[in-house]
């Protein structure tokens, strides 16, 4: 079964899909559309398309289902929604890597190029895994959707045109599906040996700029305080200060007593002891490396930018901050934090855009439940995480068309495969994909 996969995966990446502007030369999504049209025919004829741009919207009807209606009529089976992106990030420095970025290279068992990881990988399962199902004449019991976004790396604006479309048909879904999580080793210390990460949400992210404005004048005579100074003073300030509540999700909460029956004897205990922990979450810091990130809201400084020349006191200089913020705190509390801290360095605060956290899924939602015995079943006994992603996924614009999301691709990845997938020498085992495939095909036949 799956005999060709790694030939179609390979094929897969060697069509560049590089979204974004200044990008043009390398997206090739209407060549990349059409060789999934031709090597996944089955489905693509089996299935009602709808053109979202530049992206694909594939409806399977199901055997049984009758939607959700406006006056919420309940219905026997809720359709469920596959979600994937078709697009990749650029491979800027080619001479580091191994082989071609975009050739697509089999050498050692693996398919070498970007994509091969995010997502092409993932996503040539799970096509593979419906085409050899309709195949043999498999057809599903509720309706099955499947959309092939184009723009994720860039902010999935096309996908938000999706969920509009969806929402003004009134489809509810039982639970969306995408990626996220991934099957991994010795997951951040806490669990011994392989693991499966199931993402039952996912941080927000927020945008802040910080502008110093001064009065500017020769560097042989700075003034006090100037701007660049109180940017680095108001850094100094947050990096090393308690800045954001801490307090542990119930969905980290529920990760660390997951682990707690996989982890090493040695910290079984505190685990569940972290899980319970109030305040300042001393045998948390303990055992986990990524205590903080897991602990709410993290604050990065990503840019700044001021001055015209070496010798020249910038009258304006700006810093430009990431936050992740976790379900324990919104936008406006993280703002009014940082338009106080900026206040005191007499700084304009702006929140410059992004999003708050998703909500938890539940663990015990009938998706979850369904990928969780598929997991085992086809990795015989794995031990399944749930977990909090630290990104984003496209499932963000779907959140008003489900109560439940969970973001998890059955493919098995190194740690070097995981470092590897925004960064060089990005590569999957045929096997890996070839297993993942198996397990889409368990799960499609439970739903």
């Amino acid at each position: 079964m799956f005999e060709n996969i790694g030939e179609n995966l390979s094929a897969m990446i060697s069509i560049p899909t590089v979204s974004g502007a200044g990008n043009e030369p390398f997206y090739h999504i209407e060549e990349y559309r059409d060789y999934l049209r031709t090597t996944f025919q089955t489905l693509f004829t089996a299935a009602d398309i709808t053109p979202v741009g530049e992206a694909l919207l594939l409806k399977l009807r199901g055997t049984g289902s009758r939607l959700l209606h406006e006056e919420k009529t309940p219905g026997p089976l809720l359709p469920v929604l596959f979600t994937g992106h078709m697009d990749v990030v650029p491979a800027a420095d080619e001479a580091s890597w191994k082989f071609p970025p975009f050739s697509g290279r089999i050498a050692d068992g693996c398919v070498w190029g970007r994509g091969s990881q995010d997502m092409k990988g993932p996503q040539c399962a799970l096509l593979s895994a419906f085409e050899s199902l309709l195949e043999e004449d498999w057809r599903p019991k509720r309706d099955i959707w499947l959309y092939l976004s184009c723009d994720e790396e860039t902010g999935g604006f096309t996908t938000g045109r999706a969920a509009k479309l969806l929402k003004d048909k009134k489809i509810h879904f039982e639970t969306i599906f995408d990626e996220g999580g991934t099957i991994c080793d010795d997951f951040m210390g806490l669990v011994k040996g392989k693991a499966a990460l199931f993402g039952i949400a996912e941080k927000g992210s927020l945008e802040y700029r910080f502008t110093a404005l001064s009065r500017g004048g020769h560097s042989a005579n700075p003034p006090a305080h100037s701007a660049i100074v109180r940017l680095a003073d108001f850094i100094h300030e947050v990096e090393y200060a308690d800045f954001f509540r801490k307090e542990l999700s119930e969905g980290n909460r529920a990760m660390l007593r997951a682990a707690a029956g996989y982890s090493p004897d040695t910290i079984r205990d505190k685990l569940l002891q972290a899980a319970d922990e109030q305040g300042d979450y001393p045998v948390l810091h303990e055992i986990c490396k990524d205590a903080d990130t897991l602990l709410g809201a993290t604050i990065a400084f990503t840019m700044i930018e001021g001055g015209t020349a070496f010798n020249v006191m910038p009258k304006k200089a700006v810093l430009t901050a990431n936050v992740r913020v976790s379900c324990t705190e919104k936008a406006e509390e993280i703002t009014e934090k940082l338009k106080k801290a900026a206040e005191r360095h007499d700084l304009l605060c702006e929140l410059a855009g992004g999003r708050d956290a998703a909500p938890e899924s539940s663990t015990g939602a009938p998706g979850y439940l369904a990928m969780k015995a598929s997991v085992e079943e086809t990795y015989s006994g794995l031990p399944v995480i749930p977990f909090v992603l630290g990104g984003g996924t496209d499932s963000r614009h779907f959140l008003e068309l489900t109560d439940n999301v969970l973001r998890f691709s059955p493919m098995y990845a190194l740690p070097e495969q995981g470092r590897g997938v925004h960064g060089d020498n990005e590569y999957a085992s045929i096997q890996a994909v070839k297993d993942a495939a198996q397990c889409y095909s368990v799960l499609l036949k439970k739903l």
